[in-house]
């Protein structure tokens, strides 16, 4: 069942609203926000059942979905949206439930999205920077979000396919190369504590090329990924659900160095980086 009211931490201490929480290694409260669905039903508890599962059995203890469909199935927080709710209305709505469970209480939450969910994620902190001072209550004052995490995100947009579908769906429009929304959007906007990216993507995925699912390969952190030991592959599904396996990946960070080694699926490679503290 979709939620429409934002899940509060029960637990959360009291903070000022101004007090920044200091960074640190650790198992914070994650949400995971699903991608684009043509369909507007996205499964949430399917959808992150690989990372869910993970995060659970490695010490996480607050690991909660963000759906925004109005026939989105079993999703903890969200609203009731469609295709044609532009992607920065989305962001304000997860700004709104980030600020209202968490930030405002000193909690510093993660994030991993998946495809146009690492878009939502990156737009509820790039609405807060721009309108959450304008004192029009639009938008939050302030939000902690340590790291975000994106899998197979158009961070540079699409092309091909998503024009036929930005016909009929805005959000698909908001995802095209060179849209007014991914020109409004920071690469990589940091929350009021500053804020870790890490972007994942797949050679095999031909929904959303690597070139955009890394940023062109510019990022605190970012992995390209091939094939593994078995010459499997991933496509953009897949790189969401696949926590097994060594993976030939390129990874690399803002600067030119580029490592090319067998590493962690993507899954586990996510988790490292939501557990440490470190910005790049």
């Amino acid at each position: 069942m979709l939620l429409t009211m934002a899940f509060v931490l029960a637990t959360a201490p009291t903070a000022n609203a101004a007090q920044v929480p200091a960074r640190g290694d650790g198992q914070r409260p994650t949400l995971l926000v699903h991608g684009f669905d043509r369909e507007a039903d996205t499964n949430c508890a399917g959808s992150w059942r690989t990372v869910k599962d993970t995060l659970l059995a490695n010490g996480w203890s607050e690991v909660r979905t963000f759906g925004y469909y109005n026939r989105s199935t079993n999703c903890d927080l969200g609203f009731a949206g469609t295709t044609d709710t532009r992607v920065q209305e989305v962001g304000r709505r997860l700004a709104w439930t980030v600020y209202d469970a968490y930030s405002v209480h000193g909690v510093a939450v993660d994030i991993m999205g998946h495809s146009l969910g690492g878009l939502v994620a990156k737009a509820a902190i790039e609405g807060v920077n721009r309108y959450g001072g304008n004192g029009t209550g639009d938008w939050p004052p302030h939000l902690y979000v340590e790291d975000i995490v994106t899998f197979s995100t158009p961070h540079k947009g699409i092309t091909g396919w998503v024009e036929v579908c930005a016909l009929t769906h805005e959000q698909c429009s908001d995802m095209r190369q060179g849209s007014g929304f991914l020109s409004w959007l920071g690469k990589e906007p940091d929350s009021q504590m500053g804020t870790d990216y890490t972007f994942l993507g797949s050679d095999s995925d031909t929904t959303v090329r690597p070139d955009s699912a890394t940023n062109g390969r510019r990022a605190d952190h970012w992995s390209w990924y091939y094939k593994n030991r078995t010459g499997g592959s991933m496509d953009h599904t897949a790189i969401r659900n696949t926590a097994t396996g060594s993976w030939d990946t390129l990874s690399g960070d803002h600067s030119a160095t580029r490592t090319r080694a067998w590493g962690d699926a993507p899954v586990l490679r996510g988790m490292q980086a939501l557990f440490s503290h470190q910005l790049a």
